[in-house]
């Protein structure tokens, strides 16, 4: 009876470190796509002196690069659609804007298939004038077919001088 027990556990974990080699294999071989762009349109609600807040509509140009399943780097800008003097609505301040751009460099880690956090630094380009932020994130991704993908994000942008900044996207991606 020993012996044919011993057999028995023998030959189950035989089996077992075969279907983990095969699975490692299979899984290392995926042709998963690596690269991904995604364009978003957004809405940002931006704190001025850290007293008022503007609501300003976006849209984004973002480049992923995925180092394996759950770690990524990418490159996240935004453009800010407001190109006039702002002050009515601001007791009486009177802030001008044309077109911020903001640039992240950021470390991207997907805890869950389909969801990633965001974090990394970056800047906030406006008329020649460049102040440093930190993003944090959320981002969850709609796959469709043929690798493309409906992502939905949600950033805070933090800017060293108090202000910050809250951003909401909607947009359409593609791996390859």
């Amino acid at each position: 009876m020993k012996p044919l027990m011993v057999a028995l556990i023998l030959t189950l974990f035989a089996t077992n470190f075969n279907f983990s080699q095969e699975h490692y294999i299979k899984e290392s071989a995926s042709h998963e796509p690596r690269h991904r762009v995604a364009f978003i349109l957004g809405h940002s609600f931006i704190s001025i002196d850290n007293h008022n807040t503007l609501s300003i509509p976006t849209f984004g140009l973002d480049y992923e690069y995925w180092l394996g399943d759950h770690w990524g780097i990418g490159i996240f800008s935004d453009v800010e659609l407001i190109t006039k003097e702002v002050s009515s609505s601001l007791h009486d301040i009177d802030i001008e804007r044309q077109y911020p751009l903001v640039v992240t460099l950021d470390a991207l880690w997907s805890p869950i298939e389909h969801w990633e956090l965001v974090f990394g630094p970056g800047i906030i380009s406006e008329q020649g004038d460049i102040e440093p932020l930190v993003r944090i994130g959320v981002e969850h991704d709609l796959a469709l077919h043929n690798h493309w993908d409906v992502p939905i994000n949600l950033f805070y942008d933090k800017k060293f001088d108090g202000n910050y900044a809250i951003s909401i996207g909607l947009g359409i991606a593609k791996r390859f």
